[in-house]
């Protein structure tokens, strides 16, 4: 029996040929959740994780739980893990390094012949992105925040629903989703922005997430014929559409660095060239420090809807705000990665996370710890974003000393 080390030469392999699947011509990776490439990520994962003897069970959202058994089989395990599926187009690492440095982890501690009292469950949940699908899903679902039946019905912009893709792709599990004990959850992850690369730590304990809002607003209008309704009698709901996004814009713009919104999404119809658009529906994403910060956002955009309508004889409906409140991370795991950091050379620091992740679930189900590494310039969900071999190697390394301690824990 000898000490566990991580294979960075292993991981990073791991990590390339992860890539490989749905490969973009600037060096990216699109893996759209349900998607073939989806399906082919996953069919290697599980090829590699019963390579390394580990157990895998399925469940009835597509979430993959592959497990290596403990000493005692009856404590609840610790589960390590994140999402393979990326964005259009995405980079290499946003979720991968979790899922793929969990499974480095197993691997490590199988070449040193080292048991855990608890079992170690590495996880691939099913769409975080929402590129393609409402995102935090699998997740979500087992963590009893989505309904499976609400979810299986989710229709993407083709009409193809979770479900059905679920069974097409061959991931459409038997296992229940949820309903059973985990000890602890840890999540390995990119930055996604540009604290740890300006400050010069390697390794990022999260101490929280921030506060979410996201709306879904209408714009009416009137259809009619672009090449015959005067210009003066035109209600034409595009424009209105443009407005208000330069107006989120703006807004986003007074709340820096506190806070961020931007419109992300203008769906017109009818959307052909020779018919003005009589309806239009925008939608944004909010991220806030703070609680007033992400109402008075809100507030700004509401009343910029009102201004707007006024000044074009539009009417717009705000129909749909979403909100996820702040959530602190468990202390514990804080001060652990924080100590296996430093055991190891490592400077870290703690910051808050700004972006969604599966760990915002975990969190309702167990203590959950995100543990961050740089990424280059604070780029993500582009495929110029990038994580150096030797950070990839740093956080790995953290996430198997901290589950070393945390599955021995009795």
């Amino acid at each position: 029996m000898g000490s566990p080390e991580i294979s960075s030469d292993r991981l990073w392999s791991d990590l390339m040929t992860m890539g490989a699947i749905g490969a973009t011509s600037r060096g990216g990776s699109c893996r759209v959740a349900l998607s073939d490439a989806d399906c082919e990520g996953r069919n290697l994962f599980c090829y590699w994780a019963r390579e390394a003897g580990l157990d895998i069970k399925i469940d009835q959202a597509g979430n993959i739980f592959a497990r290596r058994e403990g000493l005692d089989p009856t404590l609840p395990p610790l589960m390590i893990g994140s999402h393979l599926d990326t964005q259009t187009p995405g980079g290499k690492f946003d979720g991968v390094l979790g899922v793929l440095a969990g499974l480095e982890v197993v691997r490590a501690l199988n070449r040193a012949d080292v048991k855990t009292k608890r079992a170690i469950e590495i996880v691939d949940w099913t769409n975080e992105e929402g590129a393609r699908f409402p995102g935090l899903m699998g997740s979500g679902i087992f963590a009893g925040k989505i309904p499976l039946e609400t979810a299986l019905t989710f229709t993407d912009k083709d009409g193809y629903t979770v479900g059905s893709e679920l069974k097409r792709i061959g991931y459409a599990g038997s296992a229940p989703v949820g309903g059973r004990d985990v000890y602890r959850y840890l999540e390995l992850h990119i930055e996604q922005g540009d604290l740890l690369q300006n400050s010069g730590a390697i390794i990022g304990a999260v101490t929280n997430s921030s506060w979410w809002g996201g709306g879904t607003i209408k714009i009416h209008g009137e259809n009619g014929h672009s090449q015959t309704a005067p210009m003066s009698r035109r209600r034409n709901a595009l424009i209105g559409a443009a407005k208000l996004a330069l107006e989120i814009e703006a807004i986003g713009a007074r709340h820096e660095p506190e806070g961020m919104v931007s419109a992300t999404v203008i769906d017109c119809l009818p959307n052909n060239l020779i018919n003005i658009p009589h309806l239009c529906t925008l939608k944004y994403l909010i991220v806030h420090a703070t609680e007033d910060g992400r109402e008075d956002v809100i507030t700004r955009i509401r009343d910029a809807m009102a201004k707007i309508a006024a000044e074009t004889s539009l009417s717009t409906t705000d129909d749909y705000i979403r909100y996820r409140e702040r959530q602190d991370f468990d202390e514990r795991l804080l001060k652990l990665t924080e100590h296996v950091a430093s055991e190891l050379g490592y400077p870290s620091m703690r910051l808050p996370t700004l972006t969604g992740h599966d760990a915002l679930n975990t969190h309702f189900v167990c203590p959950t710890g995100i543990i961050f590494v740089p990424c280059k310039d604070g780029i993500s969900h582009s495929e110029l974003e990038w994580c150096e071999p030797e950070h990839a190697y740093a956080g790995a390394r953290v996430l198997l000393r901290a589950a070393l301690v945390v599955a021995n824990e009795a």
